[in-house]
Parts: structure tokens; sequence; C-alpha cells
């Protein structure tokens, strides 16, 4: 556990252990973000997957092809977010939903929820287990633009990092895969602020999904999982 809002920052790591923290991150976020959202991989499989290319012969192709995407949106959060003049905007945001499930879309176009890379059209929509009434679809572009208007990725303190979430969430602008890009924008956000990227835990998701209704809760949350990557380093 973190001590009280303490937020490890990016600078005070060498730069062999930055380098080793994004390394350990790829695997662990990539596993953990998709979990929460019903893969069936185990974090072994996941590892092997991305780096050996060895796949999980009984698990699902397209789960399998929707984690090498998710890896690789977060090599492009990684590199784009080192750069403080790269702020977010909306087709940035679409860009990374497109990255993680162009692959599994290709060849597994019956798994994949459609529209990828553009906004939900869909008029029925809500997040299992969470009580809270999203955009409308012909809302969605503009609730967008007025929150990234709102907030610009390279001058967020972590609260702002949680409110941004909250809010994002409440958009939810695609049609699946809105919690996992709203968790890459995080690592974004954190990295260009010179935040240690949290991992939220897969075990923890019950206790993340209750705090994404407080922002003040949600920071207490993401601070106490940013502990969780610094414990990849020991």
């Amino acid at each position: 556990m973190s001590d009280g809002g303490k937020m490890k920052k990016l600078n005070k790591l060498t730069l062999k252990q930055r380098e080793e923290l994004f390394r350990q991150l790829r695997i662990s976020i990539t596993h953990h973000s998709n979990a929460m959202e019903g893969t069936t991989l185990s974090f072994g499989e996941t590892k092997e997957l991305l780096e050996h290319g060895n796949t999980a012969g009984d698990k699902p192709l397209h789960e399998q092809l929707v984690i090498l995407g998710f890896a690789k949106a977060y090599d492009v959060i990684v590199r784009e977010a080192t750069n403080k003049e790269n702020i977010i905007d909306s087709s940035f945001i679409k860009d990374i939903h497109a990255i993680m499930f162009e692959d599994a879309l290709k060849v597994s176009p019956q798994f994949v929820s459609k529209p990828i890379g553009a906004y939900n059209r869909l008029d029925e929509r809500y997040i299992k287990g969470v009580d809270i009434k999203l955009s409308a679809p012909k809302k969605i572009s503009n609730d967008i633009e007025n929150l990234l208007y709102r907030f610009h990725s390279n001058k967020m303190s972590l609260l702002d990092i949680a409110e941004f979430h909250i809010l994002f969430e409440r958009v939810h602008p695609f049609a699946d895969g809105n919690g996992r890009v709203g968790r890459l924008i995080m690592a974004f956000q954190a990295i260009q602020n010179n935040i240690v990227p949290p991992l939220i835990e897969n075990e923890h998701r019950t206790e993340y999904l209750t705090a994404i209704n407080n922002k003040n809760e949600l920071f207490e949350f993401i601070d106490e999982s940013i502990q969780n990557s610094m414990d990849l380093l020991d």
C-alpha cells in the first residue's frame, strides 16, 4: 500500500529501472486489464504470448489477438507519452481502440464488437455492475471533446487522472473496450506527468468498480495501484 498520496515519480527511477518497469508493465497491465474484461488467459499464458509468441493452445484465438493488440497499443502509449508535447486528442483515442482490436477483427470478425476506431452508434448502453447513466450516442463526440478541452494530458495531477477516468467511462464512447482504453489513457496521462503508471489488478476489480463512482476514492485506489507497479521492480 502507498503512504498517503505520495505517488511515485518516474524521474526518481534510474533509466534501467524505468526500462524494466515499462517492460514488466507491458505484460502485467495487458494481463490484468484484459482479465478484468473476462479474457481467460492466465498471467503465464499472457507472458508466453507476448515474450515468445507462443499461443495458449486451448484458449480462444480472438482473445489472444486482442491481448496482442492491447500490448501493441500499450507500446504506442509509452512511446507517445514520453513526449510532453503529444496532447491526447480524440483521433489518438480512436487509434488506440483500433490498434487494440484490428488483428482480432481481421481474423475473427464475429467475436469483435463493431465499429473499431470509431464511436458506438447503438442506443442500448450500460456498464455491467455499475449503475450510471452513459452518454447518448449522438452526444459521445461532443462529450469527449469537452472532456479533452477540460483536461490537457500533459498538465494533470493524480486526482485529475482519477476524475478524467470516471468521466471517460461515463461517456463510454466505444462498442467494446472502454475500460481497457480508459486504463491505457490513464497510463499515458501518468507517464506524461512523471507519475509511475498504476497497475490495476484483476483481483481488485470489485474495489475498482466501486471506486469509479467517486474521484477521491478512485484517487486512493490508483495511488495504491501505483505501488503494485513499483513492486514489480523488487
